[in-house]
């Protein structure tokens, strides 16, 4: 009986390694599927919480407005550029004059499968478009759900972290580079394309990406010491280094555009600074915060985020830098503005000093004073188009409070 190393000594052999990985996904994507539950849900959700943190809390909401066209070209790379490129490898290198390029190639599949599948059992982080506090849509489904419900063969919505589709494509590229095989410059842009395009779609992390090509770089150095260590003789003896001329410095290098999406803008725009009486709407205030970070709204709310130094200064800084202002309005909230030292009233006019888009939330009970001695800056609160709160009508609430926050930024934000 043949033993594995005399096995995959063969070419023939050696397509059984990707053959063991596709049966293994299958697998995986049918076992993952029957063992959801609540707790690996919220652990997923709060992952990919912090996956969006680290992206600086890129939006998506307007990903409808790419064009058909270049949503037609992204599905495509995305669900056949990538397996045309492994087909392709698995053809030139079954044919090369060695074993060595094949033995890399499959040896690499192997090992970026085994480390990127303790992630996706113990840590179910969901692709972009299945978090709801994202605004992602996947965007294939708008030439229909045929194409997701493919992949979902071999893959599981909650196999958002490690990208093992940016750690395949990678695995072909460094492989072509290491053999130095023709063409290999053309199949890293078609393996860029193909990773870019998850990300565009909506499927995909851009840490799960970095990730993805970490582990296919770690998953070939693993290859290539086991063939090294099983098949010595395919590894030539190491020459003595030629000397070659000095080389000279590079040129600028080529100038690149600004990206053709619109539905991409800065996190920044999206943090929120909540402003409040504490008595009398702190609860509401919290509410307000885990209900807008949910939906993928950075906020700052004083009594959870004021740590060591002035407070005063950290206050005011916090609203120099947030362009939204959501001041919560309940019974009363108001009534001490007369003050000069207020803090609620300095907060007011700070944030209007800084030309903050200020959305009041008004909650039940809540009525303007009628005392005309509030200060300006307080009683011009009664001119802006306020959000009304109901506990009946929760998420209607706060989706009018969203459709707010989404409008342009206000002058000098």
């Amino acid at each position: 009986m043949r033993g594995p190393r005399e096995l995959l000594r063969t070419r023939e052999g050696l397509l059984l390694l990707p053959l063991a990985v596709v049966v293994a996904a299958l697998a995986q994507a049918q076992a993952e599927a029957a063992r959801w539950s609540p707790e690996t849900y919220a652990l997923g959700h709060r992952v990919a919480q912090a996956l969006q943190e680290l992206e600086g809390g890129l939006d998506f909401s307007g990903a409808e407005a790419v064009p058909s066209w270049m949503v037609a070209a992204l599905t495509g790379a995305y669900y056949l550029l990538q397996p045309a490129l492994l087909a392709w490898a698995l053809v030139v290198w079954f044919r090369a004059p060695t074993a060595r390029p094949l033995r890399l190639f499959v040896g690499s599949l192997v090992a970026a499968y085994a480390l990127a599948l303790p992630f996706h059992l113990l840590l179910p982080v969901p692709e972009r478009w299945a978090f709801p506090g994202s605004g992602a849509m996947l965007l294939s489904d708008q030439l229909g759900e045929g194409w997701i419900r493919a992949a979902r063969l071999w893959s599981s919505p909650d196999d958002g972290f490690p990208s093992l589709h940016a750690a395949l494509a990678a695995v072909v590229v460094i492989v072509a580079y290491a053999v130095r095989a023709r063409g290999r410059h053309v199949v890293l842009c078609l393996a860029l394309l193909a990773g870019a395009s998850s990300f565009f779609l909506g499927l995909t992390w851009l840490p799960g990406l970095v990730m993805g090509v970490a582990v296919a770089g770690l998953a070939f150095a693993l290859a290539t010491r086991w063939s090294r260590a099983w098949y010595p003789e395919e590894w030539p003896a190491p020459r003595a280094p030629v000397p070659v001329a000095e080389p000279q410095p590079a040129g600028p290098g080529p100038h690149w555009t600004d990206t053709a999406f619109p539905f991409l803008r800065p996190g920044r725009q999206r943090r929120v600074f909540i402003s409040y009486r504490r008595d009398g709407a702190s609860d509401l205030a919290r509410v307000v915060r885990m209900e807008l970070e949910r939906r993928g709204y950075p906020c700052f709310l004083d009594v959870d985020d004021v740590g060591a130094g002035r407070f005063d200064a950290r206050l005011l800084r916090e609203i120099e830098e947030a362009p939204n202002f959501v001041l919560v309005l309940a019974a009363g909230s108001l009534d001490r503005c007369r003050e000069p030292d207020d803090w609620l009233r300095r907060e007011i006019a700070h944030a209007v000093r800084n030309s903050r888009r200020i959305v009041p939330l008004v909650a039940e009970g809540f009525q303007f004073p009628a005392d005309a001695d509030l200060p300006p800056e307080v009683a011009r609160l009664a001119g802006l188009n306020a959000v009304v709160y109901s506990h009946a009508y929760f998420g209607a609430s706060f989706d009018r409070l969203e459709e707010f926050l989404r409008a342009p930024p206000p002058g000098g934000a």
